[in-house]
């Protein structure tokens, strides 16, 4: 780890050239942006890349800790493709293994031995994981999660953390985003839903609990009683702040749940890559169905639900006849994808998370020194090999705490502007993920664009 004490010397290591107006040169990401907004809605398929007050910048390529973008400029990458990318870009492991694969083809219409390969190191890791099913993302994951719960206990009603994400399904995506004007009551949230489109009917469907409110959890599972199939948990929800979640919280879940009848779906997509057999053995947690996706897909377009055999029988077909929940996919469980799934887990043992946590450890202690010396009310909060920085100092236990006004949310965009011109590149909302490429002297350059961004 680097020496926190000589951090703040020097300036950031610029490995790019400033134009004379003093910024980076950004010529070539702003062309391809202008093109493709005449052939792509808004001009990407992904609007978490779209950043106020510009265009996004399109890269070119990525190495390690590092990528470089269409004009040759350089970044720290903290933002690893949302957190999917652990051991680092171009990684020449996942590289071979997945060559090795394309040269055999890429996707077929037949299982493969890759497939087994990954669910058996999955299921061996993690003592819930009984029986996996693979699919192409997190949002599929969770939604066959909770298709999966309403099928077992042929109950329509779930329970979710106002302000989490679980992707885009309609049921998931409720309450991730509110405000002040409809957020209701703190001890009982109102479902707000989030997209145009999404049907009334989900307001009714879905209950909505403030994170690490134990009792207001046991009153809202017990409220809808027979009726509940399932609570979706994510125990450090990034839109919640990332707060540690309290054991009380863990256990009203838990206990609840099974005194109605209804199971609890953990959603493990990011906090998978936060223990080497994910966050529920961390914190003693016993899910029925888990989530995965992004880090076991080394890259690629990957989702998982596992869990125990009673709820993972749903997929199953039985004596020839149509499975409760059919689940497939045309690039499901693709040779190349499961090819550089293994060869990420595989890497990860046991001491690569001691590493990645000494790492993050290091990168949250430094961010709360850089901090301190530029004297600015603020904070930070993380596990493992995540992190997260807030433009204010109140006690974050729920959404309504990590809630930004509209200074502090332009407050936390400045700030992302200035550690991109100082080469290190966030996550939106000032969420940051390491991966096990970066070195000491990496992290020491992430607290030096810090510690001039907070210093500008």
């Amino acid at each position: 780890m680097p020496d926190l004490a000589d951090v703040s010397a020097g300036t950031a290591n610029a490995t790019m050239q400033m134009t004379e107006s003093g910024r980076w040169p950004t010529e070539a990401s702003a062309a391809l942006y202008e093109r493709a907004r005449r052939s792509i809605t808004d001009g990407t398929s992904r609007d978490t890349l779209l950043r106020k007050g510009g265009h996004p910048i399109y890269v070119d390529h990525g190495e390690g800790a590092w990528v470089t973008d269409v004009d040759g400029n350089r970044y720290l990458d903290c933002n690893n493709n949302f957190a999917s990318i652990i051991i680092g870009h171009a990684d020449p492991t996942i590289a071979a293994a997945v060559q090795a694969r394309m040269a055999r083809g890429t996707a077929f219409s037949f299982p493969n031995d890759a497939e087994v390969d990954l669910a058996e190191l999955l299921c061996g890791r993690v003592e819930s994981f009984e029986l996996i099913r693979f699919c192409n993302s997190g949002t599929e994951a969770v939604m066959a999660a909770l298709k999966a719960a309403r099928a077992y206990t042929g109950r329509p009603k779930v329970i979710k953390v106002k302000g989490a994400y679980h992707g885009t399904y309609d049921h998931a995506e409720a309450s991730q985003s509110p405000n002040p004007t409809n957020w209701g009551d703190a001890t009982a949230p109102s479902t707000v839903r989030y997209a145009a489109g999404t049907p009334a009917s989900v307001e009714d469907e879905v209950g909505i609990i403030s994170f690490n409110d134990a009792e207001g959890a046991r009153a809202a599972i017990r409220r809808s009683g027979d009726q509940l199939a399932a609570v979706l948990l994510d125990v450090m929800p990034n839109r919640v702040g990332m707060p540690v979640i309290e054991p009380e919280f863990i256990s009203a879940i838990r206990e609840t749940t099974r005194e109605v009848g209804a199971l609890v779906v953990l959603d493990e997509v990011i906090s998978f890559r936060l223990g080497y057999s994910g966050a529920q053995t961390l914190l003693g947690i016993d899910p029925d169905i888990t989530t995965v996706a992004k880090i076991i897909g080394g890259g690629f377009p990957v989702g998982g639900v596992a869990g125990r055999e009673g709820p993972m029988s749903t997929f199953a077909r039985s004596g020839g006849s149509r499975a409760k929940v059919p689940s497939g996919g045309t690039f499901t469980a693709n040779p190349v994808t499961m090819a550089a799934g293994l060869a990420t887990m595989n890497q990860l043992d046991h001491a690569a998370f001691v590493r990645l946590d000494d790492m993050g450890e290091a990168v949250r202690s430094g961010l709360r020194s850089a901090i301190s010396r530029a004297g600015v009310d603020w904070q930070v909060t993380g596990r493992g090999s995540l992190f997260k920085v807030h433009p204010h100092s109140r006690h974050i236990r729920n959404y309504r705490d990590a809630h930004l006004s509209s200074d502090e949310a332009a407050e936390i965009e400045r700030f992302e502007h200035d550690i991109q011109a100082g080469g290190v590149y966030l996550s939106g909302g000032g969420f940051g993920c390491l991966s096990l490429a970066m070195t000491d002297d990496d992290i020491a350059h992430l607290l030096r664009a810090a510690d001039a961004a907070w210093s500008s």
